[in-house]
């Protein structure tokens, strides 16, 4: 009798431990559920901002190319692609042997170049004070005709690039496209 005591408590101890571990088991199961949902709540709050981003790119996309569409109509009839010529450029800098702070027109370069762009050119070919636009892949810049230098002869110009001289050096000499506002 004693023997069938000891084993019923055994079974009945062991009857407990495995309830124990069974409610364990479905509390750490509800948690890993719940991590579950967080992450699936998460993932789909990230899917809706993408699609909201997407489509609100998608939006300011349609809407800059039909104002680019209006701006480069509008530009055309006002003329803003004529007049375009192709000259060959270079660059300096303040860093230069040759380079003097003062223009052939008396403007300080060194201290007003945070202010405006300066150009060298022919005068001959476009007269000091005239503002260069010119194309580079970047967009359209302007600059200020205020120099020349013994080399810039007929469709030719310096542009001034401040103080970088590594910039001068990669942009060369290249051919640009400019129009000439005098």
């Amino acid at each position: 009798m004693k023997k069938t005591i000891m084993i019923l408590i055994c079974l009945a101890i062991i009857a407990m431990l495995a309830i124990a571990f069974g409610v364990r088991e479905c509390i750490n199961l509800e948690k890993q559920m719940g991590y579950v949902n967080e992450i699936e709540e998460q993932q789909d709050k990230y899917l809706k901002n993408i699609g909201e981003f997407t489509k609100n790119y998608n939006d300011l996309y349609k809407d800059f190319n039909e104002l680019y569409g209006k701006y480069n109509k509008l530009a055309e009839e006002q003329g803003f692609y004529e007049g375009w010529d192709t000259y060959s450029a270079t660059a300096y800098t303040s860093l230069d042997k040759d380079y003097d702070s003062i223009s052939a027109t008396g403007i300080n370069i060194e201290k007003l170049s945070k202010y405006f762009n300066f150009a060298a050119v022919d005068p001959a070919i476009i007269p000091y004070g005239s503002i260069i636009l010119v194309k580079f892949d970047t967009g359209i810049e302007s600059f200020l005709s205020v120099d020349c230098g013994g080399a810039i002869k007929g469709k030719e110009l310096d542009l001034y690039f401040v103080n970088n001289l590594s910039n001068a050096f990669e942009f060369g000499n290249k051919d640009v496209e400019v129009k000439v506002i005098r």
